[in-house]
């Protein structure tokens, strides 16, 4: 007499090694929760932020920085369910761009520096790509806590999160830093 499928399914999953019918440890979910998604999401835009930095044009490394990070949020914006603005999102991710500008001397100058022949080139190719990166990371995480809370693009107040968003900035650049030394 044949099995029927059930019975197969737990024919083959009886004869699997004890290991394969548990995880080791079971405290640990399986899944990842929204929020780990969402940051796996915004790491996997940090080496293309970086890659944004080497382009040799001062001014359309920003452009391409700020292209990459709308896409992020895009992105972000569709795993919350929240209504995507590209317009409104742009002036959101400028305010919070020109904080770091205004915080960092670097930052600012970065993109500047390539303008200078040679020297100012190597100077940008060195600190640049933990910049940019930086930023990406401290705008998706500013986000992705945003988002979490409830938060759309509506109710989001750039002056608010300043402090928040400069906080997450330093901690990844400095994040950075190590990670080059």
């Amino acid at each position: 007499m044949e099995k029927s499928p059930k019975e197969n399914v737990n024919a083959v999953e009886n004869d699997s090694p004890p290991s394969a019918e548990k995880p080791l440890n079971e405290s640990v979910p399986s899944e990842l929760t929204r929020d780990q998604k969402a940051m796996a999401l915004v790491n996997s835009y940090l080496p293309w932020s970086a890659g944004a930095s080497l382009v040799p044009i001062p001014g359309v490394d920003m452009l391409a920085l700020t292209a990459l990070e709308l896409r992020m949020l895009a992105k972000l914006s569709e795993m919350y369910g929240v209504t995507f603005m590209e317009n409104g999102v742009k002036n959101i991710v400028s305010s919070l761009i020109a904080t770091v500008v205004s915080t960092n001397l670097g930052a600012s100058l970065g993109s500047l520096m390539k303008l200078v022949p040679v020297v100012g080139s190597l100077a940008s190719l060195a600190a640049m790509p933990g910049m940019y990166s930086a930023a990406t990371y401290a705008i998706g995480r500013v986000f992705v806590t945003h988002f979490e809370a409830g938060g759309t693009f509506l109710d989001f107040d750039p002056k608010r999160t300043r402090a928040y968003f400069t906080s997450e900035f330093k901690k990844a650049a400095a994040s950075e830093l190590r990670k080059a030394a």
